[in-house]
């Protein structure tokens, strides 16, 4: 019984999450969720052929030395650490009762 009132719960959100979506695109330039959902549905045994690349063997090294970036990082400590202080020093300001260390 519980398992029959929660799939009618996950079905009622489903409709009203429909709903407010479709209240919320208001503009007339795109379909609306509702007419995608019944296209989707409609069209959900069909399967388009697709051309398939051949699979590719590359080990792993190989793939890093294509694909690596030559330049900087992406992180630097620096900045972490320095991003990490101000948001601490935002926080005592904020929170009362808290004091600087």
């Amino acid at each position: 019984m519980v398992v029959v009132i929660g799939i009618l719960l996950a079905l009622l959100v489903a409709g009203l999450v429909l709903l407010v979506a479709s209240v919320m695109s208001g503009s007339s330039e795109h379909e609306s969720p509702w007419r995608t959902f019944k296209a989707g549905w409609a069209a959900r045994g069909q399967t388009d052929e697709v051309d398939e690349a051949p699979p590719v063997d590359l080990k792993l090294l190989e793939f890093l030395a294509v694909t690596s970036d030559a330049g900087d990082g992406y992180l630097h400590p620096e900045e972490l650490g320095e991003g990490l202080l101000h948001a601490r020093d935002r926080a005592v300001r904020v929170l009362p009762g808290a004091r600087r260390a």
